[in-house]
């Protein structure tokens, strides 16, 4: 941020926090968009008005915990520090101090930390030790840890499911974007890492088809067995077809529908450069009314 305008944003926030109990009750920003603002202008912590950044953190943590807030936090924004705290207590740093380089090493190291922790974690490569864990999560029964989550990292990300909320930690840019819904999926790298998740909660073959650098031509390869689909009249199904690539079309631009040698269903969908964490969601939990199974919704409905 430069001249006018931070000049104009430092002085409304500065007028804000002056009267804290207004600022948390009422604050003069919109559910607090101007933190954010400032974390993506890489403002470092010690430029933000603290007492107002603290709020964010706290609301957040209310939401994690389940408690009252006075808004559910949508795509907050908050320093790693904060987010790995929010999640992994004292082990915070020391996990913290390895994503700085991570390496395969490292990573080793920050599951080994973790693994050795109270934290009811459970890492993504280790899913298929236990399988349906996501739905035994989501029923909260009672040989699951009350707030289990599942993580997974690579070197420039560190994502967190938990209670059908997605948190997207960027390790180069050093923030978190909490209860992921309307930002835009910048990444490839972030796709490949949730991806998993829908798979399994969708009982899905997903894989990605990156044809030129993503997003420009990327598509969503869906696999169903004939099995698993619905018993649909064939002239139904392709009713249904249609209707589901008129439901995708706003968001999606195309939309293919093929069945292999072995009569599985293959479904293309191609990735737009504006595509959100909620489009992709829309477009599992679409494709998923096919299927005879009862799926996951893998994020809260807003």
């Amino acid at each position: 941020m430069m001249g006018y305008l931070k000049e104009y944003i430092d002085a409304l926030c500065e007028d804000c926090v002056s009267d804290r109990m207004n600022n948390v009750l009422n604050p003069k920003c919109r559910r607090r968009f101007l933190i954010s603002v400032r974390i993506l202008s890489s403002s470092p912590k010690s430029e933000l008005p603290l007492f107002c950044y603290n709020q964010v953190v706290s609301n957040i943590t209310r939401f994690i915990d389940g408690k009252t807030t006075l808004f559910t936090p949508i795509d907050v924004i908050i320093y790693n520090e904060d987010f790995f705290n929010l999640f992994f207590g004292k082990d915070a740093k020391e996990i913290l101090n390895h994503t700085k380089d991570l390496t395969d090493d490292s990573i080793k190291k920050i599951v080994k930390i973790i693994s050795k922790s109270n934290t009811p974690a459970i890492y993504s490569k280790t899913r298929k030790e236990r399988p349906g864990i996501l739905r035994t999560i989501l029923k909260r029964e009672k040989m699951i840890r009350e707030g289990s989550f599942i993580y997974d990292l690579n070197p420039n990300f560190f994502i967190i499911w938990r209670s059908n909320t997605l948190f997207i930690a960027d390790l180069r840019k050093g923030y978190a974007i909490c209860n992921v819904h309307r930002e835009p999926i910048e990444s490839l790298d972030i796709l490949e890492m949730i991806i998993p998740l829908y798979s399994e909660g969708k009982e899905f073959q997903i894989t990605l088809q990156e044809i030129d650098q993503f997003p420009a031509k990327t598509s969503l390869q869906i696999g169903i067995n004939r099995k698993a689909l619905k018993n649909i009249a064939d002239e139904q199904l392709d009713k249904k077809f249609t209707e589901i690539t008129e439901e995708l079309s706003p968001k999606f631009a195309r939309t293919t529908f093929n069945f292999t040698d072995k009569l599985d269903l293959q479904i293309y969908v191609e990735v737009q450069r504006t595509s959100t964490f909620d489009d992709v969601n829309f477009v599992f939990n679409t494709i998923s009314t096919l299927m005879e199974a009862e799926s996951i919704n893998l994020l809260n409905e807003i």
